[in-house]
């Protein structure tokens, strides 16, 4: 995603590649409305997930925490310290109540949500336990 000062909720895409070439794309954001300017990646609740490479389970687990309320992709490693300080408790999950997130990689769409959870689990189920994840921004 293009992280700009902006009023509105920027989105932009979380890409799942296969060793085969095979790319799917996904509308995803990270970070709340108004916290999604460069350097706001630091901004603990608000911010978007620092750029950087981590890692994702194929195998997610539950909460219940509000925003979540679903399946969560905890990300590694956790916390994230970079220059700006340090994030924790970041993962990929639906966007379940105000659109956005505090900084995790959220996905808007219900049903794309769901496609993702299955190839996961695919992925899963042949023996993969996590998957690379590189944070980049235009």
């Amino acid at each position: 995603m293009n992280l700009a000062a902006s009023n509105d909720l920027i989105y932009g895409s979380l890409n799942l590649h296969y060793p085969t070439g095979e790319e799917i794309e996904y509308l995803a954001t990270s970070g709340c409305t108004g916290w999604q300017q460069p350097g706001d990646e630091w901004a603990i609740a608000r911010g978007p997930l620092p750029r950087g490479n981590y890692e994702i389970p194929t195998t997610p687990y539950w909460l219940d925490t509000r925003g979540v309320e679903g399946w969560f992709f905890h990300i590694t490693p956790d916390p994230v310290v970079g220059a700006g300080g340090s994030r924790s408790e970041l993962g990929v999950h639906f966007d379940a109540n105000v659109p956005g997130s505090a900084g995790c990689l959220v996905l808007r769409n219900r049903s794309g949500w769901e496609r993702f959870c299955d190839r996961l689990a695919k992925i899963s189920k042949s023996g993969i336990g996590h998957i690379p994840l590189t944070v980049a921004y235009n």
